[in-house]
């Protein structure tokens, strides 16, 4: 029997199938070899890629905090610059005018007021800081511009009135017909002062005093249009004194003391007459002096000053004006009408200026950085500013040293450095965002080790050794070759090429 032999006996095609599979991994390996990924799919990555598409998706979600991130902290940054200058220019203005401080020839009479208005100007430029087309300092309105400028604020604009016409209404009506609001009488022994009204305005009545035994006194009670009383009962002597505190409309106090003396008074002092009804006629001249001078210095600054806090109106609180038209007798304050008044801040009043505007940084974190002009310690600068810029001091008025030393005496202490720890002041709003965006800094920090985390483990599971496919991509070489030797020898296989 004869057995042929024939290709049949040979799977050639299987060998062929194996060698295409081999081919394909190869191909697959040069491709991992040159990018160094696993795969170039999702659908390659098997089970993996559950993971990996959890793991992007949280790097994608940290990126786009980090965006925000990156937005909160250039905003703060600018926070940074503009309220370190914001302090800057309170300290300039608390020491740029003391008290007694009136200069050579008296020129601080006419720079303390020009200071003043420039500084004004920087601030309110300050305050309508714009970043990226938002308004830093109103609030969560950031399209607003929340600060009118100086010339609107001060002289008015489109009709409305400014600070100077609001300001002159209140005097009017803080110094009535001379005396602040005052009518003092004498009869025969007895002087009397007597508020002309329940109102806001003027002096009001605070304690009485004196020295000796002369003088017989009926002190106010604190009720509405008060009154006091000094009566001559006996002659007073030489030296004694009579004291009338005062309180002003701005909140402060004022003190009125009069020194009774026998020979021609000075200022500050009455005469102590032949009889008590002169004694009395001639304290009561001497009160009179003393009232219309204080009324035309410590009165008026402080009538200026509460102008301000009623025209630069608190967070919270409206804008108000002296009802009119007769202002020397006005009884009431009233709300403006923004028709006729210009409003100074117009972004968002809230009570917590901070939360006005947030940024969520994280998944479970978000940053409080809002901020408003009408918080206090922009509030009490731009108060200041006003009054001593809108100030005339002349060598030819008498009553300006008397008011010079009155706005200086204020100005120091309303923004004076124990108001540092006070809500809202200039200090506290550095503090706060200074913390806002220490905690931005740390959420950052964290999330982009934790995002190196995630690329890292990312880069884990989807890249592959070089090293092991050049090993792998060597041995199917060989694998590759000696299968295409075997196959080619198997192909052409016949009886002929056998019997050669």
């Amino acid at each position: 029997m004869v057995n042929v032999v024939n290709r049949s006996m040979y799977p050639v095609q299987t060998g062929m199938n194996l060698i295409s599979k081999m081919q394909d991994r190869f191909a697959q390996l040069q491709v991992q070899l040159a990018t160094g990924q696993k795969a170039t799919n999702l659908a390659e990555m098997g089970t993996d890629r559950f993971v990996t598409l959890s793991m992007q998706s949280r790097i994608s979600r940290i990126e786009g905090y980090q965006n925000s991130i990156d937005m909160v902290n250039m905003r703060l940054s600018v926070f940074d610059q503009v309220i370190g200058r914001l302090d800057k220019v309170e300290s300039n203005a608390r020491a740029a005018i003391s008290p007694s401080a009136y200069g050579s020839s008296n020129v601080n009479f006419g720079t303390a007021p020009s200071l003043a208005r420039s500084q004004l100007d920087e601030m309110i430029n300050l305050l309508n800081t714009e970043v990226d087309g938002r308004y830093l300092f109103a609030g969560g309105s950031v399209d607003k511009r929340p600060v009118e400028t100086i010339g609107a604020l001060l002289d008015g604009a489109n009709g409305k009135d400014g600070y100077i016409q609001v300001a002159a209404e209140r005097l009017a009506a803080d110094k009535g017909t001379g005396l602040g609001r005052l009518n003092l009488a004498v009869a025969t022994d007895t002087v009397t002062l007597t508020e002309d009204g329940a109102h806001p305005f003027g002096f009001k009545l605070s304690t009485l005093s004196s020295t000796g035994t002369g003088l017989t006194l009926t002190q106010p009670t604190g009720a509405a249009a008060d009154s006091l009383s000094i009566e001559v009962s006996a002659q007073p002597f030489e030296g004694d004194t009579v004291t009338i505190n005062l309180t002003l409309p701005d909140g402060t106090e004022a003190s009125l003391k009069l020194t009774a003396v026998t020979g021609t008074p000075a200022a500050g002092q009455y005469q102590i007459g032949a009889t008590v009804d002169q004694t009395a006629a001639n304290l009561s001249g001497a009160l009179q002096t003393r009232l219309t001078e204080m009324a035309n210095t410590d009165l008026t600054v402080a009538s200026n000053y509460a102008a301000a806090d009623n025209f630069f109106n608190a967070q919270g609180d409206p804008v108000l004006r002296v009802q009119g038209p007769t202002f020397a007798s006005a009884t009431a304050l009233v709300t403006a009408d923004p028709t006729t008044t210009v409003m100074w801040y117009k972004g968002q009043d809230s009570a917590n200026a901070r939360t006005t505007v947030t940024a969520k940084i994280d998944d479970a974190a978000t940053v409080n950085y809002g901020a408003q002009a009408n918080e206090s310690g922009p509030l009490a600068l731009i108060r200041s500013l006003a009054v001593v810029a809108t100030q005339s001091f002349t060598n030819a008025d008498g009553t300006s040293q008397g008011r010079f030393d009155a706005v200086a005496t204020r100005n120091y202490s309303r923004l004076s450095e124990e108001h540092n720890n006070e809500s809202g002041s200039i200090e506290m709003l550095a503090v706060e965002l200074g913390n806002a965006q220490v905690n931005v800094e740390g959420v950052a920090s964290r999330q982009s080790n934790y995002k190196a985390q995630l690329e890292g483990m990312v880069e884990d599971i989807s890249s592959v050794p070089k090293e092991e496919v050049a090993m792998e991509m060597l041995a199917l070489q060989t694998r590759l070759q000696a299968s295409y030797q075997a196959t080619s020898l198997i192909a052409s296989l016949s009886l002929v090429n056998y019997l050669k």
